[in-house]
């Protein structure tokens, strides 16, 4: 493969150093010419100074240059006149090939001018007989007579053929009080080296392979290196030693965890001369991201004070970013700096790291990351902060790490009541891995746990904080093994447990609803002694009825039955969470009874959830069913937000259902691409899972396609919507209205027949469930089908206004006021259209639906332009002046006003004003009496 050095070279310098050789190829021709110059090349360790100073001295060598270079080094910066003895010996050569030998320059203990004078002829003579080349690598290392020797010749030799190059370290400390501007002069060319492109790195990879490379592992070569050549250059070189003729199938993650501690051995010997550097630079390395000063001081043992004063010197060398928080330059010579540090000494500095985080309330998996590295270090504290980063991963679906982090927290010394529940967290998180050995594991742990009632409400705990899916289906095994082992004198006990069991079972996908199904009869059945458990067996059968829509009298008492009293957890299960915050809609005081009752004491159960989102989710749908949408709206965005922040929005049965409900209030406000977003961004734009609230899902996204027009795609997600809830044996329209909005869509494809069978079908459970609310808008949906001139759909009409009149249904009440007016205007009843055409106006634009309130308000323009046809104007006024004056005097803002009529409120201020002169009026308040008149 040859020399590595002359690798580095090649690659490195003829493809990813272009255009600092063509600088210097001007300098060159410049010096060539008789104009000397200096250049400054500088840049951090490794970067490439010494190559791209040895490739222009083979450059000025081929331009007929005579190359002079020396090199300044740390162990001779003592010895007076080292660097200029280098530079001396080979100038003196140059002139000796044209001439008698030159006089040897004296230094300073002889006499100090003479010395500078004598360097500074012998250069000169040297360039009258050839251009000159003279390059210092490393002057930053040099002695300071040598430096100053240096500085005065280069003043001196203007107009000689000399082009004189200095290499530095970026940011080096001096070593005297000769500075490099000093040595370069103010207007020197300076070249600040950076790392290579990603094409002189690829050329490098390829150069080592001997044959193309992957392009993206070229890519990650240079990213993890900062394109820094020596880094590069080392890493490739372990690479090759460690992989063989393998290196190049090596993956991308691999090659970023590849590591050597002999360049962190290199970084130490090279900081050795500034007091606490290595100790800095192993605290950022420790720390990452969360390296703030403070920190770093305390983890390498400073004040404060002088750890910024080393992490300022540290900045200015490149060994850290000039960043907030500071950081290691790239993650080679991070895990390099790792690497290098002993594994005890390692260790107990992240255990350091993960107190100083958690002293700091840092998220937990941050902590946990640190913990998980100090696995020889005793660290009980740390065991909930494992668990609950270990949930976390979980939930955000990267269960490898969370089962590191569950056998992390088994390596310490923990009772046996949690040593149980951190394995049974474990054998959930391995579930998902290998479910095989994770169920083996996990009935040996609960086979070997000594006391039957903690096994219990551990896995009682654990069908409360499932989320569904295959979590849930582990969670309910469990529990039927635990219930197996439960003796008659633990029957409280063995209930509670069966129930939570249901309610996981019967809210996680349809394979589960039948097994489900065999549960609830005999719970029902059993009367437990418990008055907690009574109320659990209530919420149980407020929800049989409320899914089969048998009654809602009966519902309703049960639920109430169920909210009398203490907190209950069967309230935080995402099933009874989704039916009851429906089941309640028109019952106000129970409905902010639940709320409170939904909120624990402590922290949710699950993950997803903070204090307060549960009942910010419950109060947002509620609202949505009274119709206040922006309220609706606002309060179901904070943890929509929150939802997305933790990637809850798919996995989360409380994020689906609030994901669900958002999107029906944006149908409804009319913001179709707002709801689109959210469609795109959780996913939901493809087939479903079949969990139970992917049904609420279908149903919006369904309602969102109808409202955009795309019928087809609406009629599907609806139908199998339906499909799915039946099969889940939840008939009642109270739930979920699909009925409605099928007819709406088969409507519109003009399937009459199959839509007034769904619109009966609807009416039919609506009256069996007989709430105010459910019969009024199934009446209205048939209402809508009916023939305009028949009397059977005024009829179910008017009773449907009759109905939601005594709900809090306003947005339902306005849409039927609103076809109702319709229905009198194809009649061309204008008369009777426009009082419920009005009130239509006034409840839509109090709910903020936009839709309904432009089609009520083209509506009633439509009728009271006919009206005003057919008779005169009031006193005077304009046919818009009568129409906003009378808008006006039934209570509509200028707001609302101008958004009905499509006027600008200037407009509507204008036309008010004229109304007031010709009524003889002196405002809004006598515009109803005027009128009247």
């Amino acid at each position: 493969m040859g020399n590595t050095a002359s690798i580095l070279a090649e690659a490195a310098l003829f493809s990813g150093r272009h255009d600092e050789l063509e600088t210097f190829a001007h300098l060159l021709t410049g010096a060539a010419a008789g104009k000397a110059s200096t250049a400054v090349v500088t840049g951090e360790f490794g970067i490439g100074k010494t190559a791209i100073v040895d490739a222009v001295a083979t450059q000025a060598g081929a331009r007929g240059f005579s190359t002079v270079v020396a090199k300044g080094a740390r162990l001779e910066n003592d010895l007076s006149g080292g660097v200029i003895r280098q530079l001396s010996e080979a100038l003196s050569s140059i002139v000796r090939a044209g001439g008698p030998p030159p006089r040897t320059p004296r230094f300073p203990e002889h006499d100090p001018f003479a010395a500078l004078d004598a360097f500074h002829r012998l250069i000169r003579e040297a360039a009258t007989r050839t251009p000159l080349f003279i390059a210092v690598d490393d002057i930053h290392l040099s002695d300071t007579w040598s430096k100053r020797c240096l500085a005065y010749a280069r003043s001196r030799i203007s107009g000689l053929p000399v082009l004189m190059v200095l290499s530095s370290s970026k940011g080096e400390p001096p070593l005297d009080d000769v500075s490099l501007p000093e040595i370069a002069g103010s207007t020197p060319t300076t070249i600040d080296l950076v790392g290579l492109d990603l094409a002189a790195t690829t050329v490098l990879f390829e150069t080592f392979a001997g044959h193309p490379v992957r392009p993206e592992l070229a890519a990650t070569g240079r990213e993890i290196t900062g394109g820094n050549p020596y880094l590069l250059q080392t890493l490739l070189s372990t690479l090759v030693e460690r992989s063989g003729a393998a290196a190049w199938n090596t993956t991308d993650e691999q090659l970023r965890e590849l590591t050597t501690p002999g360049i962190g051995e290199l970084l130490r010997l090279r900081l050795r001369t500034i007091p606490g550097a290595m100790e800095v630079v192993c605290a950022v390395g420790v720390l990452g991201t969360d390296a703030s000063p403070e920190r770093v001081a305390t983890l390498a043992g400073l004040d404060l004070r002088p750890a910024l004063d080393v992490i300022d010197t540290l900045v200015r060398l490149r060994v850290l970013t000039d960043t907030q928080p500071p950081s290691l330059p790239n993650s080679f010579l991070r895990n390099a700096v790792l690497a290098d540090m002993p594994v005890a000494t390692r260790a107990a500095s992240h255990a350091r790291a993960a107190q100083l985080l958690a002293d700091g309330d840092a998220p937990d998996e941050e902590i946990a990351a640190h913990l998980l590295v100090a696995d020889s270090m005793a660290q009980p504290w740390g065991v909930g902060v494992l668990r609950r980063a270990a949930r976390r991963a979980t939930y955000v679906g990267e269960p490898a790490s969370a089962r590191d982090f569950l056998k992390r927290a088994l390596s310490e010394q923990l009772p046996p009541d949690e040593r149980l529940a951190v394995q049974v967290e474990l054998g959930h998180v391995e579930y998902v891995l290998d479910p095989g050995s994770a169920k083996a594991h996990l009935r040996e742990a609960l086979a070997d746990a000594a006391d039957p009632q903690a096994v219990a409400k551990l896995a009682q705990e654990k069908l409360v904080r499932a989320c569904g899916g295959l979590d849930s289906r582990l969670a309910i095994s469990s529990a039927i093994q635990v219930v197996g082992r439960l003796t008659s004198a633990e029957r409280g006990l063995d209930w509670r447990l069966r129930c939570a069991a249901y309610f996981a079972a019967i809210g996680n996908d349809l394979g589960m609803v039948a097994y489900a199904k065999r549960y609830a009869d005999e719970l029902q059945a059993e009367m437990p002694e418990e008055p907690a458990l009574r109320r659990m067996r209530a919420v149980l059968l407020a929800i049989g009825a409320a899914r089969g829509g048998t009654s809602s009298t009966e519902a309703i008492r049960y639920a109430a039955e169920a909210l009398t009293g203490d907190r209950i957890d069967a309230f935080a299960q995402p099933y009874v969470f989704t039916i009851f915050t429906s089941l309640l809609a028109d019952e106000p005081d129970l409905a902010d009874r639940f709320c409170r009752m939904i909120e624990p004491g402590g922290e949710p159960a699950d993950f997803h959830l903070r204090k307060g989102t549960g009942a910010a989710v419950a109060h947002g749908v509620m609202l949505h069913m009274a119709g206040s949408l922006l309220r609706a709206r606002a309060i179901l965005q904070s943890p929509m937000r929150l939802f997305e922040e933790l990637r809850a929005a798919t996995n989360c049965p409380i994020a689906m259902l609030c994901s669900a409900r958002l999107i029906e209030v944006l149908v409804d406000l009319g913001r179709y691409e707002e709801a689109s977003e959210i469609l795109s961004a959780t996913g939901f734009t493809d087939q479903l899972p079949e969990l139970f609230q992917h049904n609420y899902v279908l149903f919006a996204r369904g309602r969102l396609r109808l409202a955009i027009g795309d019928t087809e795609g609406a009629l599907t997600d609806l139908l199998e919507s339906g499909r799915r809830l039946e099969e889940w044996g939840v008939t009642n329209p109270a739930l979920v209205s699909w009925r409605i909005h099928a007819t709406r869509a088969l409507l519109l494809r003009g399937n009459l027949e199959a839509a007034a069978k769904l619109a009966k079908e609807n009416l039919e459970a609506a009256e069996r469930w007989g709430t105010s609310r459910v019969v009024g808008t199934a009446l209205l949906t048939l209402g809508r089908l009916g023939d305009h001139e028949s009397g059977e759909a005024e009829r179910a009409l008017v009773k449907a206004i009759e109905l939601l009149t005594a709900s809090p249904a306003e947005l339902d009440l306005a849409e039927a006021l609103c076809e109702l007016g319709i229905l009198f205007r194809r009649r061309e009843q204008h008369d009777k259209a426009v009082p419920y055409l009005r009130r239509a106006v006034e409840l839509s634009a109090k709910c903020g639906a936009k839709p309904l309130l432009d089609l009520a308000c083209e509506e009633l323009h439509t009728c009271e332009a006919a009206l005003t046809n057919s008779r005169d104007t009031v006193r005077g006024l304009t046919k818009q002046e009568t129409r906003i004056a009378g808008m006006a005097a039934r209570g509509l803002t200028n707001r609302q006003i101008a958004e009905a009529t499509h006027l600008t409120r200037r407009t509507v201020e204008l036309h008010l004003s004229g109304a007031y002169r010709k009524l003889a009026i002196s405002g809004r308040a006598d515009l109803a009496a005027a009128l009247s008149e």
